[in-house]
């Protein structure tokens, strides 16, 4: 088959590197130009399947099924230990289910987080962090991969420690209190811990779309995003309704006006990274509130350059860099010849404007054509 491509700009398909799978995301994953994705928590009756066997109506899936958590999980489904045997056990389950990475969570401390870490190790399989009651530079210290959502920085960055690993006693209260931790600390301590995880080797999966979204909740735009129409009118009456997540995590108009200031500090903290060495791959937590499949993967890298990279440089987090994390880098991540023929076609250069992205002609998976505009 030839396809007439003059005027367009190819792309390698896109990866997001911190998804949750759900019913109805894998076509507008495929819609936005998204052919891979790393889930980082499902259910495991029906993650594994779909991670198992590819498919054309839908992303490549590397899954880690379940996270693993602490005992008193805000996650029901989540697999719960409380000692270096259930954690080991835990490990061995998970890679035997078909597990290509391990989620560590919120309350696991730095011994059990460790004792995962090295498990994993011993079977090949790497291990993805949202941490709580361990700091970023505590998990790096054990091994972890990479560090999602930020989690565990401006803990480690913290004059009062104490307090942090107290509020992460409840899972909503403890994000607010770290949120919030970013403003209060001065920034050359963040930047020490920047060099601190980048001397180990830590990639961080930034979500600053998710960090983005919650601070919109009150906001009274914040129906009019033209990237809901993907959204299942059901989804977003019940699962995305702002009051309900406003009311649980006890967030204030005034706490989302202090998240809006935190995400410059945020990006600045990603652009340091960067521009340090770090590694850096480009995840958003979707389906989250108001985190739309695809759509928030692409505003994921409009911040980027926003935070000081360059349009090739935060290309590249959502293809090649996070291919090299996902351990498909054989296969996706880049065009070339033995790689597998994922690619997207778009109408204009990304490296003349980001935005560009998200000008769509074609999007092709495996050799096959998924989308194609009229």
């Amino acid at each position: 088959r030839v396809i007439d491509a003059s005027g367009k700009t190819m792309i390698p398909g896109l990866i997001d590197a911190h998804v949750h799978v759900e019913a109805w995301t894998p076509s507008v994953f495929l819609k936005h130009g998204v052919t891979t994705v790393r889930d980082l928590h499902s259910d495991a009756a029906a993650i594994f399947p779909l991670a198992k066997e590819d498919s054309p109506d839908r992303p490549r899936i590397i899954t880690s099924g379940p996270l693993i958590d602490g005992l008193g999980s805000f996650w029901k489904n989540a697999a719960q230990v409380g000692s270096v045997g259930e954690a080991r056990a835990a490990v061995r389950a998970q890679v035997d289910a078909g597990a290509k990475v391990i989620k560590v969570y919120t309350r696991l401390q730095p011994p059990l987080v460790a004792v995962i870490a090295a498990e994993a190790r011993a079977r090949g399989v790497p291990v993805a962090a949202h941490l709580g009651k361990t700091t970023a530079v505590q998990a790096a210290d054990a091994g972890v991969a990479s560090i999602e959502h930020l989690s565990g920085v401006a803990d480690a960055a913290s004059d009062e420690p104490g307090r942090l690993l107290a509020a992460h006693d409840d899972f909503l209260g403890g994000w607010t209190a770290f949120e919030l931790e970013w403003q209060r600390v001065p920034f050359a301590r963040l930047e020490a811990v920047a060099q601190q995880l980048i001397a180990r080797g830590a990639v961080i999966v930034p979500t600053l779309a998710l960090h983005e979204a919650f601070s919109r909740m009150a906001d009274a735009d914040l129906m009019r995003d033209p990237a809901l129409a993907d959204v299942p009118p059901a989804v977003l009456r019940d699962a995305w309704d702002p009051a309900d997540i406003m009311r649980r995590a006890r967030w204030t108009p005034e706490t989302l006006a202090q998240f809006k200031k935190t995400l410059p500090v945020l990006q600045r903290f990603v652009g340091v990274y960067h521009k340090l060495g770090g590694k850096i791959a480009a995840g958003t937590d979707t389906p989250q509130q108001f985190v739309v499949p695809g759509a928030s993967l692409h505003r994921e890298l409009e911040l980027y350059v926003a935070s000081g990279m360059t349009t090739a440089e935060a290309l590249f987090t959502a293809t090649g860099s996070a291919a090299t994390l996902l351990g498909i880098q054989d296969r996706v991540g880049t065009i070339g010849t033995g790689m597998a023929a994922d690619f997207v076609l778009l109408d204009a250069d990304p490296l003349a404007d980001i935005r560009n992205t998200r000008r769509i002609a074609m999007v092709v998976k495996d050799g096959i054509v998924l989308g194609a505009r009229q």
